[in-house]
């Protein structure tokens, strides 16, 4: 069927010359001013609301996050308050960690306790083997200058051997063994032996009063900290 303009546009004349009585009565003409008007307002106050609602979102997710950031902050202060009880309940052992690791090799005090210790013990001490090592945790650098054997910023663990032999019965190297194991400064065995001998040594009768003289021969590390 073929689009008769002229039939349509006169159907649509008399629609809209049917609504123009509507329009020209004043009730009718206040509402449509009326919900223009709401129209308008609302158009443009949504505009002006618009930025206000906005950055009450922003300030409203801002303080969440700063809300949140504030517990992350008061935990860390409540473990910074509990570790600093539990260093000034521990720092009065600090000292025995630092004989235990000293920042040195500190090999003489070490000879001192192992003989206090085979003095105690009733053993005797036969011999002792040290490796080179530096007395200070320093050693001498190309320029003949003292240079940290560790890196600047780092520190770094070093491991000494301590070779050593000593004579007795059978209880009394027991005990020297039990004592090396209690001793304030970390001493590891690495490797023992122990070989039956005569009491043929000068003083051996009277130091040692067992019959059955046992040499223990003991191969020790110990450790040291360089800072």
């Amino acid at each position: 069927m073929a689009f008769n303009y002229k039939t349509e546009f006169q159907r649509y004349r008399r629609y809209y010359q049917s609504l123009e009585p509507t329009f020209t009565k004043p009730k009718s003409r206040a509402y449509t001013t009326i919900i223009f008007s709401f129209l308008a307002v609302s158009l443009f106050g949504w505009y002006a609301i618009r930025p206000t609602i906005q950055t009450i979102l922003f300030l409203q997710r801002e303080i969440r996050d700063k809300t949140e950031l504030n517990k992350k902050m008061e935990d860390k202060i409540a473990a910074l308050i509990e570790a600093q009880a539990y260093y000034q309940e521990v720092e009065p052992l600090l000292p025995v960690v630092d004989q235990a690791l000293p920042t040195i090799p500190d090999a003489i005090p070490l000879l001192i306790q192992l003989r206090n210790l085979a003095s105690r013990s009733g053993t005797l001490i036969g011999a002792v083997q040290l490796p080179t090592i530096p007395l200070t945790g320093q050693e001498i650098g190309p320029a003949g200058k003292d240079a940290k054997l560790s890196s600047p910023g780092a520190n770094k663990e070093h491991i000494y051997d301590l070779s050593i032999s000593v004579r007795g019965s059978y209880p009394s190297i027991r005990t020297f063994l039990e004592g090396i194991t209690q001793m304030r400064r970390i001493v590891s065995v690495d490797a023992l032996a122990v070989i039956p001998m005569k009491a043929d040594f000068e003083g051996s009768a009277s130091a040692i009063p067992s019959s059955r003289v046992l040499q223990l021969a003991l191969k020790l590390k110990t450790y040291y900290l360089v800072e």
